[in-house]
Parts: C-alpha cells; structure tokens; sequence
C-alpha cells in the first residue's frame, strides 16, 4: 500500500508529466464522507468553513452524491461577507456560530483548496454547484487582495500566493495570476535575505510545504514551477537537517508549535504522505495532500543520518533573529537568540524515545499552564495555550547553550498574552523517563517536590547521555532570589519540570532568568562523574537592568549581555566563527544561499552586484540621470505610467495617498560608475502626493562596504516631478564620499504611494539637474 502511494506521488513530479488527478473509489471512502456529512447537514456553531471546502474536493473526486457538496457550498455562501461596505467583503465567518469574520486568513484557507475543485473536479458537480462554486471563487478575490499579508507571516503569504496564481489562471485573471507571481518573487528575495520566519514550525511547515507543493505542481508558468521548486528543496533540507530521529520529528527550537510536551504538528501529514514517516495499516493521503505532495529528493535523507551535525539558520533581519541546533546520535539541543511569538520553544533538548517521549523545553509563563493544556479563546474565535513572549538573548556552541530571558509585567505584550496573570514563573520542563540528579545526588523521583539550592546543578540522565542544567539568576518579587524547585505534578503528561517561582500570584515587577545548558553522550559513570565536575564556573552579573551571563565553554567562552528594559543586546560572543550571515547552515556550510541563489530575481541581484565588483564599466556614471525602472526592481516595488514621466514610466510601490503601509522587502538597485573620489549628493526626480507617501530608505555600497548606511530619504510632498536631495539632519543635501569605481545604489520602500521617476548622483555643492529632461 505505502509502496502504490509513492509511486503514485513521484508520478506526480515527473519532468514533462501533466499533473494526475486522483479520483477516490466512493465506495472506500463514502464512510468517512458520511460522517463528515452529518456534521453538515446539521451544523454545530464550531462547524469550520475550511472543512465545508475540504468535504467538497474529498467528495468530488469521488464523485460522491453532488447534491451534498451543493449543500456545503450554500453553508459556506451564507458564512461568505458579500456586503461591499463590510471592511470584510469577500472574506468568510471562521465558525458557524461566529457572527461575523474576525480571522482574514478563512478566505485563503477555503480558497486553497475550493479552487482546486474548480480546476480538477467541477464535473463531479451539478449544475447549482458549479454556479455556487464560481460565485464563491470571484467573490473571495476581494477578500484575497484586501488581505494584507507580509512576507514574514511565511504560511498565509504563501498561502495567498497560490491563490492568486490558481484563481488567475484557472479563471482567465491574468492580472491576479501576474500579482501571485511577483508575490512569489517577494517571499524568495525575503528568504534570501532573512530565511524562513516562522521556523521550524512543526505545524506551519506543513502548510509552507502545501502551497509551494501546488504552485510546484499547477502553476502554468515554468519559473514559478522552478521558484517553488527550489523553495520546496530549502525547506526539506531545513526538515532534514533539524530531525531528530530517535523521537521522529523536528528539534531544535521550534517558533509556532501547538504540541509543547511532544512537538508534533500537521507536518506530519505530508510526512507520511511522502513515506519520510511510517504510515499506519491501511492510511490512505487526503485528496489534498496528494496534490500538494512534491517527495523530497532522496539524498536529503542522508543529512538526517549525519550525526554529529551542527546547523544554524537565519529567520529575520537582525543578527540575533537566528536558531542553532546541535544533532547527536540519541540527544539535540537547540535556541532561537530572540522570540518570535508566544507558542515558542527557545530552547529544547531531545533524548532518545519514541515519538510520544516528551521534549525537555523552557517557557515563561503568568497562567499556571506549564505545558500549554489550558487553551482559551484566541483572535479568530481559535483556541490556544500562550506561552509569555519575554525578550530573549542567547548564544549556542555545540551541544551547549547560554540563555537569558526576561519580561515585565507592564509590558503589553505581557497583557496580549497573560490579561490576567495568576503567577510568574520560569519552567523547564523534562521529560519523566530521564533520571534527575541535583547536584550529585539522584532525586526522588516520586516525591512532590524537591528544592533546588541556589545556583546549584540539575542533570537529566538517560542512558548513556548527560544534560546538565544550571539557573544562573532568577529573580523574585523582592531582593532575595526566585525559589527554584523540582516538581512532580503526576505520571498525566510523563514530565517533571524545574521551575523557578518569580511570583507566586500576580506578579508586579519585572522578572528575569538566566541558564546555562550542556549536553553529551557516550558517558559511562566515570564519564558521567567527570560530567557534572566540570560543569561549573559560569557567572551571571547585574547592574540596574544589563544583566551579563557568562561561562567556561567546552568549545570556547560563551558570554551574553543585555539591558532587559530596552531590549539591547550588548554582547552575544562564542557561537561558530563566520556563521552569522549564513542562510541556512550545515557544518558550517550555507546550503540555503546555493539552492535559492538561481531563481526569482536573485540571480539578476547576483549579477548587479557581481557587476558592480568589477568596477562597472557598463553602468552609468555619475552625473548622468538614470531612468528608475531601469534598475533592478523586487516587488512590491513595480513599474507605473505617467505621460509626464521620463519615459512614461516611473518607480513606486502602489498604495492609496494618505493611506499608510509599506514593504521592507521592496527595494530596488542600480549601478553607478564613479569616476573621481569626491562627495556626491543622492539625487531624485520624485512625486510625493501626502506626508504619508514621502519617502523611501537609501542605501549607497561600494564593494562591502557601506559608504551610506540605510537613510531614511524625506522627499517632501510633491504634486508634480520634482528633483529633491537625500538630506541630513541639517536638512541641507547630504554630502556622501565615494571613491572611483562601482557604487551600488539601492533605495526600499518606506511608506507606498512614494514616486521615484529618475535618480543620478551628482558632485556636492553642483545642485540638482535642470528640470528640463
């Protein structure tokens, strides 16, 4: 059976084979419609308009009583906001019993997968489904196109990219089939720069790999085959590289994990789909997940099997938005240098056991809810367990981590997460079947409770491996340090967790925690004995709020400093040399750079700045007026028209004037040929229709250089083209030296609606071009 299903899968990805459709006997599968039919016919108020759309693709490929699914789509019509004056026209209510959409991302769910039947199924429907069907499909775009998704919510931006091929292409839209593909080629500059956000999600991983999976195998286009082609192969070498195969799934950190105790998710679907997880007898793959199914190459599981393997990965802008994660034969431990939301796991260790064998994990967290059980009502009418989101600073080496984290009650965030905080408290959690030894003593592992001494060690020991954890601060509600305990709260969830108590009630005052984490393998009791002496020597200083964690690393000194107040990190030193521009990094080698480096508009980036290396000789020279839609342009940027445009034609990111927004991926570059050193003033032909659509960011490189560092360029409001000058503080132009050679000029997006029809760079103190063009 799982043999057929695979074969059936790489039929699917076959070079030069049209995409199969799968059918389903109705007779194998009119049992599990059945029931879901049930649930339609009379709808509970958690009916989920998602799984109306889901009921319709499984029963029209099986041909399957199409009256029904023509109930289900007049369910999912009068869940529809159709009203034009509703801020959401075209989007769907989330639940039955909702009364009114609150989530704007049911409309890219339902249509994911509701234009599939329309593209592979709508024969299988009767007349009034189709009609209902085809109206649902038109009158979502609205909801699709006012849903304003940036590139780092990484699965509904993939999710909306589909969308806007799919519906494009399969309903004669070639302008929103045209807006998915730039949206394609937004998210791979995005990744490109600052890897996958939401990473090592074992939830929303498994929705990236579905869109990509359709667009891979749909999309009419061959470039944006390519493109997600090549963005599919990065994110089965992220799975490879974190996966832990003693427990079979992801470790690391994870960002977005709905299963803190085990750290499984909707991953695992396509994991099976794909046979990288062992089916159970007789599981068949969703209609959904065979059309999303792009199997993995097979060399990918050789990474898995590497041990020991280091990887580090970026998923944001700044430097400390990155993982790190060390793979051992029957133990990992893995951290994330910042937070990203508040169902994180910053810091994890994996011990061998089964995929059921719980993570040993660190959370904060004001509800009592250690293990993420207790879910309340969320945005979207969603139930969910939150974690508190404190900020974090950290540093990993190997199999060994410094972590400070720390949160304040009168942070907002604090409220988002916890409006109404019972406790304060800093837990790791650790997984029962482990031995725990305090000190050189085992622990009771039957008791309730068993104080931890200050500053004293804690270690897990399973089998032939060691983790040795260590609170090297803990504040608590006064000036004497938190009470750190090891506590037994039953054989339920088979953990026990170490838990330092800021404030055993509502807490009033910022709390802060520092640990150090060391793990290994391989160790007798003599080499477990030599374990535990030589984890010792760390330090952890404060002074006001900067607080500074340091310690004797096995590979080298590890050290973190932070004021907890205003969230600067001041030092973060021992990680892996030369690893901090990495993409995606295996044994310190970037994989990520090499797979995307060839699609999208990253090889026309390459070239610029390879060009610009070589001095240029081709490009423009300063002083001459370059036209802006000559440059490279990453969408949203893009190209509009104007008769009174150099050309017709000028730069800009669309937007309503006044209306506000912007993209930090949208950016654009040109090569300037310097030809003597001097100081240069940036100059540019702009329109400017309102002080909220005035501006741009400017960034000016020579070689590796910065010769202008990212400025923010006030253009001033302008109703026609007007030359004005990238100015300093002063407001007077700003002089900016340049030596002869190649000068890489790159302006992004800072507010939409901002025009830029010509640019050049001219010798301080010459003044701007004449306005005659």
């Amino acid at each position: 059976m799982k043999h057929a299903i695979l074969c059936g899968l790489m039929c699917l990805v076959c070079a030069g084979c049209a995409p199969s459709v799968p059918r389903r006997d109705p007779g194998q599968v009119g049992k599990s419609l059945e029931k879901q039919w049930r649930r339609i016919e009379k709808p509970d108020p958690r009916l989920g308009v998602r799984s109306l759309f889901g009921f319709a693709l499984e029963a029209a490929a099986a041909g399957w009583h199409p009256e029904r699914i023509t109930a289900a789509l007049a369910l999912a019509e009068a869940m529809h906001d159709r009203d034009p004056a509703s801020p959401t026209c075209g989007n769907f209510r989330w639940y039955w019993g909702a009364e009114k959409p609150e989530d704007r991302n049911a409309v890219e769910f339902c249509m994911q997968q509701g234009v599939l039947v329309w593209m592979l199924y709508r024969d299988a429907l009767d007349a009034e489904g189709r009609e209902r069907l085809e109206r649902l499909i038109a009158s979502s775009i609205e909801g699709i196109r006012r849903h304003r998704v940036r590139e780092s919510y990484t699965n509904i931006f993939l999710m909306k990219t589909w969308n806007c091929i799919a519906i494009g292409e399969a309903t004669g839209r070639p302008a929103l089939a045209d807006e998915g593909y730039r949206m394609l080629d937004r998210w791979l500059f995005a990744t490109w720069e600052q890897g996958i956000r939401e990473y090592i999600s074992p939830t929303y991983y498994g929705t990236d790999l579905d869109s990509l999976g359709l667009i891979a195998r749909f999309a009419r286009r061959r470039a944006g085959r390519r493109a997600a082609e090549a963005a599919l192969r990065l994110f089965w070498t992220d799975i490879a590289a974190n996966w832990f195969a003693p427990c079979e799934r992801l470790g690391g950190a994870h960002s977005r994990d709905y299963d803190y105790l085990t750290g499984h998710g909707y991953l695992d679907h396509m994991l099976r789909t794909v046979g990288w997880l062992a089916a159970p007898e007789g599981y068949r793959p969703s209609v959904f997940h065979e059309l999303c199914a792009w199997p993995p190459p097979g060399g990918l599981r050789r990474i898995a099997r590497r041990i020991p393997r280091r990887v580090h990965q970026r998923w944001g802008a700044a430097p400390w938005e990155d993982a790190t994660h060390y793979v051992g034969l029957r133990f990992s431990i893995g951290s994330a240098g910042a937070n990203y939301g508040p169902m994180d796991k910053p810091l994890t260790v994996n011990l061998a056991g089964g995929p059921r064998m719980p993570m040993a994990y660190f959370a904060m967290d004001a509800r009592g809810d250690p293990y993420g059980k207790k879910r309340v009502v969320t945005g979207g009418g969603h139930h969910k367990a939150f974690h508190l989101q404190p900020f974090l600073a950290s540093v990993q080496r190997g199999p060994e981590v410094l972590l400070l984290a720390s949160t304040d009650p009168a942070d907002r965030w604090f409220h988002r997460r916890a409006p109404e905080p019972t406790c304060l408290a800093s837990h790791v959690v650790l997984p029962a079947e482990a031995d725990v030894w305090v000190g050189d003593s085992p622990a009771d592992p039957a008791a309730p409770t068993v104080p931890v001494p200050q500053g004293a060690p804690v270690f897990l020991r399973l089998g032939d491996v060691a983790v040795g954890i260590r609170i090297l601060l803990a504040t608590g509600a006064g000036e004497q340090p938190a009470a750190v305990s090891l506590v037994n709260d039953g054989a339920k969830h088979r953990v026990r967790r170490l838990t330092c108590l800021h404030s055993p009630g509502p807490p009033s005052r910022r709390a802060t925690v520092g640990l150090w984490v060391r793990g290994a393998e391989g160790l007798d009791e003599a080499g477990f004995a030599e374990f535990r002496t030589s984890f010792a020597g760390a330090d952890a200083r404060t002074e006001g709020d900067v607080v500074e964690l340091s310690a004797p690393g096995i590979e080298g000194a590890l050290r973190v400093a932070a004021n907890v107040a205003t969230g600067e990190r001041t030092a973060r030193e021992g990680a892996a040399p030369d690893s901090q521009d990495d993409l995606f990094a295996l044994d310190g080698r970037d994989l990520g750079r090499a797979i995307l480096g060839r699609v999208g508009p990253i090889p026309h980036y390459r070239r610029l700045l390879a060009a610009a290396e070589r001095g240029g000789r081709a490009a423009a020279a300063a002083g001459q007026s370059i036209e802006a839609e000559t440059g490279l342009l990453v969408p949203p940027f893009e190209t509009g028209t104007d008769a009174a445009a150099g050309g017709g034609h000028f730069l800009w990111m669309p937007g309503e004037p006044g209306a506000g927004g912007g993209s930090p991926i949208a950016r654009a570059l040109w090569v300037v040929r310097v030809p003597e050193a001097g100081d240069y003033v940036l100059w540019g032909r702009v329109a400017a229709p309102t002080p909220d659509d005035d501006s741009f960011f400017a960034r000016i490189r020579q070689g590796a250089a910065d010769a202008l560092p990212l400025t923010a360029w006030h253009t001033g409001t302008h109703a026609e083209w007007t030359w004005t000058a990238l100015t300093g503080p002063d407001r007077s132009p700003l002089a900016i030296a340049l030596r002869p050679g190649a000068a890489v000029v790159e302006l992004r997006c800072r507010e939409d609606g901002t025009q830029l029809d010509a640019l050049t760079l001219r010798r301080a103190g010459s003044g701007p071009p004449p306005p005659e063009r």
